[in-house]
């Protein structure tokens, strides 16, 4: 899209009025409250210009104009600088991940929680889908003759539980027996997650009932009533339904962030009219990728599209840098445990 230097500063000028005041903004008050060198007329001018381009729109309120989903974009992509932190906010984030943390389930719920504490909006995190990260260990715990629970271990530290009826009655001498199998045909690369139940299976033990270990990791979620807040938000009643249910709210943004190029580095922006669920498409999420072991996770927020993005996004960069350092930490303890 061919825009000139011009149309680039109203075009700025008009997204950061919309998103600190929620209100549309003409061409008087943006040669007062934002200095730009240009007569009213030239103005608007330019904004007729920019709403051709369907960057800005007017409301049916006032003559004033608000960005319209597309020129939120191209601000996001061509014009937004990231917020840089304070030395005091980085120090706080740090102290959050100050105290030993050796588990990943810890690590992201404390994630989730700070991602909303510092930007008001509700944390998300992702688990890495555990389907492409190698097991560590599993542990058949004997619960009574006819019960087990099986423990797995990734080597990202993250850790899974399932119920296990059984068809026939073992004793715990012979649970201890399978476990120790399966475990040494781990060490030797013999078994991945997605075959544990085919070769505990081959031993006759567990009845048919569909997939045993299919979890493909947790959500964290914290604070889900701060997105309601904005008065910019038209009907919450569908967006709430949606997210009494976890498990579809984790699919969907694993499927439209499966879906796109993401860089380890990167900031992204989502708009809820992208995902294509009725009830967010006022809502945004604003995301990054962690990696653990071999897998990667996502973790950032969701709030109203009128968000503080370069606030947002500076924080959840740094955050991204803090939790990538920890599981390093974790990842080299648990190789120096294993020498």
């Amino acid at each position: 899209m061919a825009i000139t230097d011009r149309e680039k500063l109203v075009l700025n000028a008009i997204v950061n009025y919309y998103l600190t005041f929620g209100d549309t903004i003409g061409s008087r008050t943006l040669v007062k409250k934002y200095g730009i060198n240009l007569s009213s007329a030239t103005i608007r001018n330019v904004m007729a210009d920019l709403e051709d381009m369907g960057l800005i729109a007017k409301t049916h309120t006032s003559s004033g104009r608000i960005p319209t989903d597309k020129g939120y974009k191209y601000y996001l992509d061509e014009l937004l600088k990231v917020e840089k932190l304070t030395k005091e906010e980085k120090e706080n984030i740090e102290l959050e991940y100050e105290f030993r943390i050796n588990e990943l389930d810890m690590l992201l719920q404390k994630t989730s929680s700070l991602l909303s504490k510092v930007t008001s909006y509700a944390g998300i995190v992702m688990e890495p889908s555990v389907l492409v990260e190698r097991i560590k260990k599993v542990e058949l715990v004997h619960v009574d003759d006819f019960m087990v629970v099986a423990v797995i271990v990734m080597e990202n530290r993250s850790v899974k539980t399932k119920k296990i009826i059984l068809d026939q009655a073992v004793s715990t001498e012979e649970l201890e027996l399978i476990s120790r199998e399966i475990n040494m045909k781990i060490r030797d690369n013999q078994v991945i997650l997605e075959n544990i139940e085919t070769f505990i299976k081959g031993r006759k033990l567990i009845k048919d009932e569909g997939r045993i270990f299919e979890d493909d990791g947790k959500l964290f979620i914290n604070n889900v009533p701060s997105i309601f807040k904005d008065k910019n938000v038209n009907d919450i009643s569908e967006a709430l339904e949606l997210f009494h249910h976890r498990k579809d709210i984790k699919l969907l943004f694993e499927q439209v962030v499966k879906s796109r190029e993401n860089s380890l580095e990167k900031v992204n922006v989502i708009f809820g009219d992208e995902l294509g669920i009725k009830g967010l498409e006022d809502y945004s999420f604003v995301y990054s990728i962690y990696k653990a072991g071999t897998s990667k996770g996502i973790l950032g927020v969701i709030g109203p599209k009128r968000m503080a993005y370069s606030k947002t996004m500076g924080f959840i960069k740094y955050i991204t840098q803090e939790v990538n350092k920890v599981i390093n930490q974790i990842e080299r303890k648990d190789e120096s445990d294993d020498r």
